[in-house]
């Protein structure tokens, strides 16, 4: 038993050091993770999160949890979480299975808690198509993952009932405030402020739960006088974008 602790040990080591000397990318891995995000429920022992190799090669993949830092290795992640397999070898056109286990305390109990579960893709070095000093390339997907208690008010479904929009002014031009009362992250992919027939694209960023955000407009400009709409794409636990539309104060 100890010399496969040790083994792992070594190739734990051994890919965080190649993390930190290639640069990953998050977006064109071939070791594909299911779904966009993670759930995962408070009284639960562990998730599991399946990943499919679609090379025609196998490859090595680490996994690891971190807070808030893109930049994150497996020798310095932070998050209370534990993977297991942390180092794996996924087979040519086969699947894996991880499990991510809470191993931490003290975590809030009335709201979500945001985590990032990072899975490495390494190819091997002697696939076929491989060639003579070829860069080896890091491939990494980057998912949020919500630590979910069961004690949180309301559902995730009802999360749009609650937001609360209004068009604020300030001496650097205009915004829109957001209000999450709720427990729960408000995550968005687009949201449009509409006023007297205009429209203004904004950039929305997620909104933590009992919190707020603030949303910039992608092309600044004075606003006419008149009621104000938030059309935006809600992001559900399935990754699925929901349309809601709002009233903004002004």
């Amino acid at each position: 038993m100890s010399g496969v602790r040790s083994h792992c040990n070594v190739y734990c080591i051994a890919l965080a050091g190649a993390l930190a000397l290639f640069n990953s990318a998050e977006a064109a891995a071939s070791v594909v993770v299911s779904g966009t995000r993670v759930i995962y429920p408070g009284n639960a022992p562990h998730v599991t999160v399946q990943l499919t190799n679609q090379d025609a090669f196998p490859n090595a993949v680490q996994a690891w949890v971190d807070v808030a830092d893109p930049e994150s290795t497996p020798a310095d992640a932070d998050a209370p979480f534990v993977v297991t397999p942390a180092v794996s070898r996924v087979a040519a056109g086969a699947g894996q299975q991880i499990r991510v286990m809470f191993a931490g305390k003290d975590l809030p109990q009335d709201r979500e808690s945001l985590f990032h579960l990072n899975v490495l893709q390494i190819p091997p070095m002697n696939t076929a198509h491989a060639e003579q000093n070829k860069v080896m390339v890091l491939m990494r997907n980057r998912l949020k993952m919500f630590y979910r208690p069961t004690g949180i008010a309301g559902t995730p479904a009802r999360i749009s009932e609650q937001l609360r929009f209004s068009v604020q002014q300030s001496s650097n031009g205009w915004h829109v405030q957001v209000e999450n009362p709720t427990g729960y992250h408000a995550s968005f992919g687009g949201a449009t402020l509409h006023v007297a027939g205009s429209q203004w694209k904004l950039s929305p960023v997620m909104v933590p739960p009992m919190s707020s955000a603030q949303w910039l407009p992608q092309t600044p400009s004075a606003l006419p006088a008149g009621n104000a709409e938030i059309s935006a794409h809600l992001i559900n636990d399935y990754g699925a974008r929901i349309a809601i539309r709002h009233a903004a104060a002004r």
